[in-house]
């Protein structure tokens, strides 16, 4: 697999308004639906986490396949966050190491070139099991659950757990 991993720019922002279309998509693949995934939202997340955060995609024959993003809240108390880690790999390409190797550059570059962050968070689906444990094997650890915080339909209701991952090189 020839994988190329970067920082994303801003005139990615197209490419990864069609990636995201394609997850949300997917059972299970952001917790976002389609409705919700438009030029505004990939827009408003880019600059954010490109300006306060950070912020990955990954590349495949010079196409974004994967992406990772997360940035910190503008409220002083929480400077040393960063949040709403967001990961998507294009539903063709999941189960080749995509997700992992994504995730495993953005918490190195914390590690070494954001050493001012000491948490990094997200959140997960509590009955998704196989994510759950990617992000344990990653170091995350499970802060607890939030029950019926995501609303599905007027009826039904699911449980996120909330997890954190801490950076051993925070300063």
């Amino acid at each position: 697999m020839n994988l190329h991993i970067k920082k994303a720019e801003l005139k990615n922002k197209d490419e990864l308004l069609q990636l995201y279309k394609k997850t949300a998509e997917v059972d299970d693949g952001i917790i976002r639906n389609t409705n919700e995934i438009n030029l505004e939202y990939i827009s408003q997340f880019l600059e954010n986490s490109i300006n306060n955060g950070h912020i990955l995609i990954a590349l495949m024959h010079h196409k974004i396949v994967g992406e990772i993003h997360a940035y910190t809240p503008s409220i002083y108390a929480f400077q040393h966050i960063l949040t709403d880690v967001t990961i998507v790999v294009d539903p063709n390409h999941q189960g080749k190491g995509i997700g992992r190797k994504l995730f495993e550059q953005f918490l190195e570059d914390v590690k070494t070139d954001l050493t001012h962050i000491f948490r990094v968070e997200l959140y997960t689906r509590e009955h998704n099991d196989r994510n759950v444990r990617f992000y344990k094997s990653l170091g995350f650890i499970n802060e607890g659950r939030q029950k019926d915080k995501i609303f599905i339909s007027n009826s039904k209701f699911e449980t996120p757990l909330h997890m954190a991952w801490f950076n051993p090189n925070y300063k």
